[in-house]
């Protein structure tokens, strides 16, 4: 009796068992199923360093990952409950490298079937480094009447980390600052940018310092001429025509107390003597102590005509009376020849529309009166004689 109460109960429990698993198996089957992009995290990347080696391009990979389990099991699985990952130990060389992808982090009643792509391609590059100064860019332009002196960063030189290829693009390494309306000295802490021929940022190198200190001093700046220093005489017989300049303006910056003592900027002294032609001399400036010169070249060109020294005698056919006003004034005989002497083609050209004779009668009561001749010309002569040197005035 007992062993048939057992065998019931035997078969009863096998029974339920085999429902159970037919539940199962209706309700909860064994399905496939993919996880899409899962994250591939690469390891031990800090052993390229140790290789002379760095990764060209840090880009993030996915993977798709089939496994196969209870569809209750499968189902709870995400992308962030796994872990897939390549370890990088065993690459030696640069160029594209083949890394297996590894998957961690499944149920234990879930297998796994595939992996898509089943590795990653990583390209692997030589760690070349290069020690390269700074170049500060201006932006905008400070206040009006203000002008900058050089910038002056620190440090002046920066360390470019990177994959070879990408340290044999950079041309450059630029620290730009904005200086729009600024009229105090700059002093300002700014991103050191590697850059190519182009100017465009080189992504993927590492610039050490990061930041650097840039100095611009800022004054005030000045508008003034520009005077030729000329020594020396011609050949006898010569003489200078004409002295001309380029550029006849500078504009200068300095300290404001020297800036205000100055009228004009002169050049270095440019010898003449004993020259009969014309001459053109690039010279420097000659500035001042503490005063520098604002976007201009750092010389000028100088143009000396010299000409042969000529004679010639000019008729004036009027001469005037000064300090008479409101009198009746007589001249006698208001003709006077001139005696000028000049460069050759000034005088050449020189006619008595060029000459302005007069008398002084300022003061002058009503009478008769021998008053001295004056002459006035802008021309670049000498007046060597005035014929007659005085003339009969009579004042009423």
């Amino acid at each position: 009796m007992l062993t048939k109460n057992f065998t019931i109960k035997l078969l009863s429990l096998i029974l339920a068992f085999l429902l159970w698993l037919y539940v199962m198996g209706e309700e909860n089957p064994e399905i496939p199923y993919e996880i899409s992009n899962v994250p591939v995290k690469l390891v031990n990347v800090d052993t390229l360093e140790k290789k002379g080696l760095t990764l060209l391009e840090e880009k993030g990979y996915t993977v798709n990952v089939k496994v196969r389990g209870r569809r209750s099991d499968v189902l709870n699985i995400a992308a962030q409950n796994i872990s897939a990952y390549a370890d990088l130990s065993r690459v030696t060389s640069k160029g594209i490298n083949v890394i297996p992808v590894r998957i961690e982090g499944l149920p234990k009643n879930v297998s796994l079937v595939s992996v898509i792509p089943p590795e990653i391609k990583v390209d692997v590059d030589t760690i070349a480094k290069i020690q390269m100064p700074v170049t500060v860019k201006i932006v905008g332009n400070v206040m009006d009447g203000y002008a900058m002196q050089p910038a002056v960063p620190t440090p002046g030189e920066v360390m470019v980390v990177g994959p070879e290829s990408k340290v044999n693009l950079v041309k450059n390494v630029i620290a730009q600052v904005n200086v729009s309306y600024k009229k105090e000295d700059i002093k300002i802490s700014v991103p050191a940018v590697a850059v190519d021929r182009e100017g465009k940022e080189i992504k993927g190198v590492t610039v050490t310092p990061n930041l650097v200190e840039v100095y611009i001093p800022v004054n005030k700046s000045i508008r003034v001429p520009v005077t030729p220093k000329i020594f020396g005489k011609p050949q006898e017989g010569y003489v200078v025509a004409s002295v001309n300049v380029l550029p006849e303006y500078v504009y200068i910056t300095g300290d404001e107390d020297v800036l205000n003592t100055i009228k004009s900027i002169s050049t270095k002294q440019i010898d003449i003597t004993g020259l009969t032609g014309p001459v053109t001399e690039t010279v420097p400036f000659d500035l001042p102590d503490g005063v520098k010169l604002v976007k201009s070249d750092i010389t000028a060109k100088v143009y000396i005509d010299i000409q042969k020294l000529a004679t010639k005698d000019v008729t004036i056919t009027n001469v005037e009376v000064k300090g008479a006003e409101g009198k009746s004034v007589t001249v006698q005989n208001p003709e006077v020849v001139v005696t000028i002497s000049g460069p050759e083609s000034v005088v050449a050209g020189a006619t008595s529309t060029d000459f302005t004779a007069y008398v002084d009668a300022s003061n002058l009561s009503p009478g008769n009166y021998t008053l001295t001749v004056n002459v006035n010309t802008k021309l670049n002569v000498n007046i060597i004689k005035i014929r007659p040197e005085k003339v009969s005035v009579t004042i009423q």
